[in-house]
């Protein structure tokens, strides 16, 4: 059977979202739905559908881009953290060679210069699938550049599971918290949380949010029962807040953290980590994700966060970049 390769139109939006659920690595943030959030004019969409007797074996949510060189790329879609091609749960070892020879047949016969993809960690990945990764460096991938992020696991060992997984100063500030009279507001107001939010990015890192408020309040929208934000309150006021993405069904994203200084003698991270840990792991969760602590593309390394999202008894987890030189 021939492989082909089509270019994504609207026509196909449903059918792209029924098999990015069902693969093996998709997260909703390679659903059209989040993607398409995105204004218009923001990138240029080229994503991809690999399709075998008319029957997709895999998407990649992709866009066109011009570098500083003039030359142009094939990039995984801005739009989201991760992408890369997803596959479906049975594509075999001879089949995800076939699929790579075939992307890059289609890159160069449209005449991009580079591919370069940013594919989903394996933490989100619903098996094992490591033929895709061996397929795309037998082919010649190369890897660009290596971020670390940190992931704790949430289906290993009993109780109690607090106590076991964090430092003893996380455990003990933890404590402190559960003392100090905050309580922890699962999907509280994001208003209260955003000034927080602003405010610190801004004063630790002169930065502000990827997403503008409105943006987070569409994309819950979208997805109610999939974005939900933590709260820590002292009364009714909000003191911390953690905005926690469950981009599938296996992992928990803390997309924004942010506490207000003025009440960090109270902990209230500490006190919104356990009480997500313990949700996580109620709720089926196998990992919670805090993200990457490295820096310009993994060069670096904030040795401060690494150390504050161990302390929650987290680990590595590679995120990898690939880069194709197609001329």
């Amino acid at each position: 059977m021939t492989m082909v390769v089509k270019r994504y139109i609207e026509a196909y939006e449903n059918e792209w979202n029924d098999f990015v659920v069902s693969s093996v690595n998709g997260t909703f943030m390679q659903e059209r739905k989040f993607l398409n959030y995105h204004p218009v004019d923001r990138f240029m969409d080229h994503s991809l559908i690999f399709m075998e007797n008319e029957r997709i074996i895999a998407v990649l949510p992709a866009a066109q881009m011009q570098q500083a060189d003039k030359s142009t790329a094939l990039i995984s879609h801005p739009g989201a953290s991760h992408g890369g091609l997803m596959i479906q749960p049975t594509l075999s070892t001879r089949k995800c060679l076939e699929l790579v020879r075939v992307f890059v047949e289609y890159c160069g016969n449209v005449g991009f210069d580079y591919i370069r993809l940013k594919p989903v960690p394996r933490i989100y990945h619903r098996e094992l699938a490591d033929q895709l990764d061996f397929a795309l460096r037998f082919s010649g991938f190369k890897i660009e550049y290596t971020e670390l992020a940190t992931a704790l696991e949430l289906n290993k060992g009993e109780e109690p599971f607090l106590k076991r997984v964090m430092s003893s100063t996380a455990f003990r500030n933890y404590k402190k918290a559960l003392k100090s009279g905050l309580s922890v507001v699962e999907d509280a107001d994001i208003h209260d949380f955003w000034p927080i939010l602003e405010n610190k990015l801004k004063q630790n890192h002169h930065a502000k949010p990827t997403h503008s408020l409105a943006e987070i309040k569409h994309l819950k929208a979208l997805y109610p029962d999939k974005i939900k934000f933590f709260a820590a309150y002292k009364g009714e006021i909000p003191t911390g807040g953690v905005l926690v993405f469950l981009l599938n069904e296996r992992v928990m994203n803390c997309f924004y953290i942010a506490h207000d200084d003025h009440y960090q003698h109270m902990r209230p991270l500490n006190l919104i980590f356990g009480y997500l840990m313990e949700w996580g792991r109620k709720n089926g969760f196998f990992y919670l994700d805090w993200g990457i602590s490295t820096e310009e593309k993994g060069r670096k390394v904030n040795t401060e966060l690494f150390r504050f999202k161990e302390g929650y008894g987290g680990h590595g987890v590679l995120r990898e970049s690939y880069l194709y030189a197609l001329k």
